[in-house]
């Protein structure tokens, strides 16, 4: 590989795997972090309105009246599909809820006489208490998870502020990435020439057959550099064409997407638990169900927003198989 070559392809490499860092991986948790904070910073009332509203667009009603004090929140009874739901909603990201806070909740499920019970923090869950939930038939939603299903919700001002956050938080990040990717290039440029020998004086033959030869491998390393550069255009004119969109186009492009995947044979249905996690429940698996993961993979990188989706792949009820995540690249 020729020196310039070599150089495009490590500062290029650098840009792309900066923008994968800042702009979109570091830049969604800031934003996430940035979007509880703002819901800290709400009042009790005003925060539960939305966490109730988000619940609302899933089909949950709330039973009036039967409102009442919690172990340091409240809880609500709501209704869907027929089913009485126990929700329990603890203000403040200093909660960190464990399995005996799950055990207890499950247990004020059964004493209100509902079949389902969920419990919502500002705070984080811990990773047993997870399991715990799942054993009792609980959801959990923590704040990193209840960002994505509240953002919708909040006041444009409080939604732009939040993002305007998360950009100047990785936007610094962005730039150093792509700045030391381009020196790193250089150097790389001027390091693989010094190694490079230089060829002694060719003869007239040598000279036009070499210039021959480099003439025709002129194109190919113009036509290399350009396919990269092409890529890396294509990929801002998607993510600029995805930031242009409505929320309800997005809400329509996930929609869809989970449509897909659950018409496959092998998939049972396919829901959006968080804005970045897929939860994709199996037919049928034989624990590793690689075809099946790039099936999926293909499907959602249609899909330039849901490139780097979460998936988290649901053993059939009566497998031995545990639950297991997949990151698409």
């Amino acid at each position: 590989m020729s020196p310039t070559m070599y150089a495009v392809v490590i500062a290029v490499s650098g840009v792309l795997a900066s923008y994968w860092v800042f702009g979109v991986r570091r830049r969604r948790q800031a934003e996430v972090e940035a979007g509880v904070r703002s819901l800290a910073n709400m009042k009790w009332r005003e925060c539960v309105g939305l966490v109730l509203e988000s619940l609302h667009s899933d089909g949950y009603q709330e039973e009036h009246s039967t409102r009442q004090p919690g172990d340091g929140g409240t809880e609500f009874l709501l209704k869907r599909d027929g089913e009485q739901v126990l929700l329990s909603y603890k203000h403040g990201t200093a909660y960190r809820i464990g399995e005996a806070n799950v055990r207890d909740f499950a247990n004020g499920v059964q004493l209100q006489g509902a079949q389902a019970g969920i419990l919502i923090t500002l705070g984080q869950a811990e990773g047993s208490a997870v399991e715990v939930a799942r054993k009792y038939g609980v959801k959990l939603i923590d704040g990193e998870a209840l960002w994505p299903r509240v953002d919708r919700y909040v006041s444009p001002a409080i939604r732009t502020a939040v993002r305007k956050e998360a950009m100047a938080a990785t936007g610094k990040g962005l730039y150093v990435g792509a700045g030391a990717s381009i020196v790193l290039g250089a150097l790389a440029f001027f390091l693989m020439r010094q190694i490079a020998p230089e060829a002694p004086p060719p003869a007239r033959a040598a000279v036009a057959a070499a210039a021959e030869k480099a003439e025709s491998a002129a194109p190919v390393v113009q036509t290399e550099a350009e396919r990269m550069t092409a890529q890396i255009n294509e990929r801002e004119r998607a993510m600029a064409e995805v930031a242009s969109l409505t929320d309800e186009q997005r809400l329509q492009r996930r929609a869809d997407a989970a449509g897909k995947l659950g018409a496959f044979a092998e998939i049972d249905s396919a829901g959006w638990s968080t804005q970045s996690t897929l939860v994709v429940r199996l037919n049928e698996t034989d624990g590793k169900d690689e075809r099946l993961i790039a099936e999926i993979c293909r499907t959602l990188i249609q899909y330039e927003e849901l490139r780097f989706t979460r998936v988290q792949l649901e053993p059939p009820l009566d497998s031995t198989v545990r639950v297991r995540w997949r990151q698409c690249q």
